[in-house]
């Protein structure tokens, strides 16, 4: 049977569990913000391998506009 002094209220443990809730939600910000990175890089790793070997990218904007990029050298 138990019997140690130190005895904590029972509401103390909330705190505990908000702090573990708070953990969890920062993990899967982490988790969300090196999905998106990955996203980005590879985007960027496309238009520069595109624009290497000369062929020609399309930025979509958000307005609907798009922009074509060459892969011409400046001479």
């Amino acid at each position: 049977m138990p019997d140690h002094i130190n005895i904590n209220h029972p509401d103390s443990r909330a705190r505990w569990r908000e702090k573990t809730l708070e953990i969890v939600q920062l993990r899967a910000k982490i988790t969300m913000l090196e999905n998106c990175l990955l996203d980005i890089e590879g985007d960027l790793e496309a238009i520069f391998t595109r624009i290497e070997r000369g062929d020609e990218v399309e930025l979509h904007m958000q307005s609907g506009a798009v922009f074509v990029i060459t892969g011409k050298e400046r001479t």
